[in-house]
């Protein structure tokens, strides 16, 4: 804990202040650090600007936000939060409860969030029926990324079922190509397992074995099927892993020197990011699945209290950044879809239009989930113990199936708060 709040020292300024050009500033906290999330978090900057804010930017890198959130905890406790956070998930309400967020409901009623926004993204904004957070991205997890020239050049075609993507795997393997761009990190590997036993297992398996910890549910068929699918994986691509951040895994794909990468749409942003438009070696599919299914993250912005930003001031940024035309540009630029259900995608990828087609086929067959991996769903302590597990797994072929199942279901009975 010392190490963290001497980490928040270093960014210890005065938070909002005015400048000599009498612009206010607005420090802003989160993990945007890949040359396309760079781009998008940009537009804030950009946007602000117009409206005389300056914005002091303040990215963290690496673990899939992990750091920055350590940091953001940090400066919290030491009395130093920044104005302005990226934030995510079940993160929302624990920071509302502690009094730490300023509430956003009357931002809310004004741009009718109620009618406006999905249910599913409503819901993890709000505390005791009061809005703490402007939703900002969808991004759908559940994407197959594929550099089809290189697909071609092989010989092998399009996977539909899991069965085949191992076989195309091996195929590629045997003639000396990485079948998989991925990096050994936990939250890779991770996002890896929660795609395939989402997969197989559906919404309801998903729900009970892997966010409820339901021992039985652990125990069943389909948690034995999706780890024996994950270790065929590993098995192919394991001696071949190295440890490189996600967007080097893209850039790996853009190249043709892996054929596949399993992620989210974070990835079309990354692609994007060269020469603005998504280029034509590379097709989006979504993970194999027996129903239409949706897997999501959502990115949303949180304003700290202090004495530095006052109530109105972040009802005021905060309805800049929650307008139609900046939540239409962000996840233009971003590879996401907006959180507004009646923002048009005039200029969007192929992908992000076919991610929002697919959202609303996977609403009517209720098979639409939170991320583990991505923090949408479980505690910190639970997430960060069940990729600790898969992680080892994946990395170890001495680990079991039995043992990673025996000690997701102690983690359950450990009495770790959800």
């Amino acid at each position: 804990m010392k190490k963290l709040i001497l980490l928040a020292g270093l960014y210890s300024s005065s938070l909002l202040a005015a400048s000599a050009q009498g612009q206010q500033e607005l420090h802003f906290l989160h993990w945007w650090t890949s040359t396309g999330e760079v781009q998008s978090a940009n537009l804030v900057k950009t946007e602000l600007a117009k409206h005389q804010i300056k914005v002091v930017d303040v990215p963290v890198r690496g673990g899939g936000g992990t750091p920055a959130k350590s940091i953001l905890q940090a400066r919290a406790i030491a009395g130093n939060p920044p104005e302005l956070a990226q934030i995510e998930g079940p993160a929302i309400k624990a920071w509302a409860t502690l009094g730490f967020l300023h509430p956003l409901t009357s931002l809310a009623k004004d741009q009718q969030w109620e009618e406006t926004l999905y249910p599913f993204v409503r819901s993890i904004q709000q505390y005791n029926g009061d809005y703490y957070a402007i939703p900002v991205t969808v991004h759908r997890l559940n994407w197959m990324w594929v550099n089809h020239n290189k697909l071609a050049e092989y010989q092998q075609t399009v996977p539909q079922t899991w069965e085949q993507l191992i076989t195309v795997f091996n195929a590629l393997k045997q003639k000396g190509v990485m079948p998989l761009a991925i990096g050994n990190e936990p939250w890779q590997v991770g996002q890896l397992f929660e795609n395939i036993a989402f997969s197989i297992g559906g919404q309801a398996f998903y729900q009970k074995a892997f966010i409820e910890l339901d021992a039985d549910a652990l125990s069943s068929p389909s948690t034995y099927e999706a780890l024996s699918k994950f270790r065929q994986i590993s098995n192919i691509i394991g001696d071949k892993l190295i440890e490189q951040r996600w967007d080097q895994a893209s850039q790996s794909l853009l190249r043709g020197d892996s054929v596949f990468q399993i992620s989210g749409d974070w990835v079309a942003g990354e692609l994007m990011s060269t020469t603005g438009e998504f280029p034509d070696s590379i097709s989006c599919y979504p993970t194999p699945s027996k129903t239409a299914s949706f897997l999501y993250n959502i990115d949303s912005f949180a304003f700290f209290n202090s004495a530095q930003l006052s109530e109105t001031e972040a009802l005021k940024v905060a309805g800049i950044l929650s307008s139609k035309q900046f939540l239409h540009d962000f996840n233009l630029k971003k590879g996401s879809i907006p959180t507004r259900k009646d923002i048009e995608l005039t200029g969007y990828n192929q992908c992000a239009v076919k991610s929002q087609q697919d959202l609303q086929q996977a609403l009517l067959a209720g098979n639409v989930m939170p991320s583990i991996v991505d923090s949408m769903a479980v505690s910190p302590l639970i997430q960060k113990a069940a990729l600790n597990e898969l992680f080892r797994f994946f990395n170890d072929p001495t680990v079991t199936t039995d043992d990673v199942i025996l000690h997701l279901q102690n983690v359950s009975k450990s009495g770790i708060a959800f």
